[in-house]
């Protein structure tokens, strides 16, 4: 249990403020290799002859912040460069009395361990020569069974209406078909339920930038999914999870953010779907009109430099804005059934204030027919505002069930933001900081109306729900 926080800690937010910003300057500074947030990069240099080059430097350099990392190989010619923001890097091998040897663009992503081992000529340090591709290799270096949606999948593969990256775990190994979970007011975000391996959809955990998004009360989906734009990488592993996963026994899902680079870059788009795209609904009466039925989903990004090479920063804005004429088909009693009228019913109407407390005795009324004056007057009042049937049968007569038809408007606004600041404070100091917000509104008409209501038209809860 965490100890209590004295009152003058627990007030305003320029306490919260400075616990944002000394973690990550804690965690950056800390030695360990966790590798949830970043990448590394590892090998081995020897000459041409396959022998070690201990002593021989690596520098490691982001193609698209500038941040330089630099070290040496051990006494077997072994590197390690832990801790890497994901990125294209051009490494650069030298050693004294031998050729320099470069790799220039060496893709490192997010828990993932890149392995690059480099061989050096004898020669002068001046020459310098540039390996510009080489085979990919298999994973050696890690046990855990893992997939990766990178930002060209996530830009370029399609998915459905709401455009949220839970689709495309259908193509990943041992994933089952993501499917909606509960009402727009519980799940705002819209996330998706899988299982994965055949484990509980409960033992998956999401991480954004490191932080697990856990929704408290319905743990099988995540409290918030980022707009698709604002992706980097989403990194899956389902099995031989390392001891840094944790908190996961169907799949580990590390979601990153983008961040800004030192060239200004962005983008806008916007998807459009209306009811001209789409059919009659195969179960509404003959002649119903589709409706209205409009998906709109727009936005953008941009990010860049506030100071090249040092800080960057990142935004990303996604609107949504849903609105369709939703129908249902349900039951509301007859005229004459209004008017206590079961004449038509094969099974007797008793009068309760006949027979005994055991039902002994009990007389029906005559004809099946209630007289008014027994009739509650408040049931009476509530009839009056209740719809009469508006289904006829082929034959021209109005069935008991499944007789009234109602189209009513359903819509769903929303908006995200994903932010992000990154600041090389030192070549072994990384600091970032990421902000996000949902806000929604929905209104689900019901099928009687403001005043009596009743469940809604749509699936979900009824009525207007909002929320941030």
């Amino acid at each position: 249990m965490l100890p209590k926080l004295p009152s003058r800690l627990r007030r305003g937010p320029a306490t919260w403020l400075a616990c944002l910003l000394v973690v990550p300057l804690v965690l950056g500074a800390s030695n360990a290799d966790a590798q949830v947030l970043y990448g590394s990069v590892v090998g081995n240099v020897t000459d041409n002859t396959g022998a070690a080059l201990p002593g021989s430097t690596v520098t490691v350099t982001n193609k698209e912040t500038g941040a330089v990392r630099e070290t040496v190989t051990d006494e077997t010619g072994a590197y390690r460069v832990p801790t890497l923001q994901p990125g294209s890097y051009r490494i650069v091998v030298g050693l004294t009395g031998f050729t320099s040897a470069s790799r220039p663009d060496v893709p490192v992503t997010l828990n993932t361990v890149t392995r690059v081992n480099m061989s050096l000529q004898v020669g002068e340090m001046s020459e310098t020569i540039t390996v510009e591709a080489s085979s990919p290799l298999l994973q050696t270096d890690r046990a855990e069974v893992r997939s990766e949606l990178n930002t060209r999948e996530l830009r370029d593969l399609p998915v459905p209406i709401g455009r949220n990256y839970q689709n495309l775990f259908k193509v990943l190994p041992g994933f089952t078909p993501p499917a909606d979970a509960h009402s727009v007011p519980s799940n705002p975000s819209r996330a998706l339920t899988f299982n994965v391996n055949g484990a509980s959809r409960s033992s998956n955990n999401t991480r954004i930038d490191g932080v697990s998004t856990t929704n408290i009360w319905l743990p099988h989906v995540v409290a918030y999914v980022p707009a698709l734009e604002s992706l980097e990488t989403v990194n899956v592993v389902t099995n031989s999870f390392d001891a840094e996963q944790g908190l996961a026994g169907g799949a580990a899902i590390n979601v990153q953010i983008k961040s800004g680079t030192n060239n200004i870059r962005g983008s806008a788009f916007e998807y459009h779907t209306n009811e001209k795209l789409r059919a009659l609904n195969y179960f509404a009466p003959k002649g119903t009109p589709k409706g209205e039925w409009r998906y709109n989903q727009f936005g953008g990004t941009v990010g860049g430099p506030v100071v090249r090479n040092k800080l960057f920063y990142f935004a990303s804005y996604e609107g949504t804005r849903d609105k369709q004429n939703v129908s249902r088909t349900l039951s509301v009693p007859t005229a004459a059934l209004r008017q206590g009228n079961f004449s038509a019913a094969s099974n007797p109407i008793y009068d309760p204030m006949t027979g005994d407390m055991d039902g002994n005795g009990r007389t029906p009324f005559p004809g099946n027919i209630i007289p008014q004056n027994r009739i509650d007057p408040i049931s009476l009042r509530l009839l009056q505002e209740l719809p009469l049937p508006n289904l006829t049968d082929p034959d021209g007569s109005i069935p008991e069930q499944n007789n009234y038809f109602v189209q009513a408007p359903f819509i769903f606004n929303r908006w995200t933001l994903d932010s992000k600041v990154n600041f090389n404070a030192t070549d072994k100091l990384h600091v970032f900081g990421r902000y996000s917000v949902l806000d929604f509104k929905q209104d689900n008409a019901t099928v009687f109306g403001d005043f009596l209501q009743g469940p809604p038209v749509g699936g979900g809860n009824p009525g207007i729900g909002s929320g941030k």
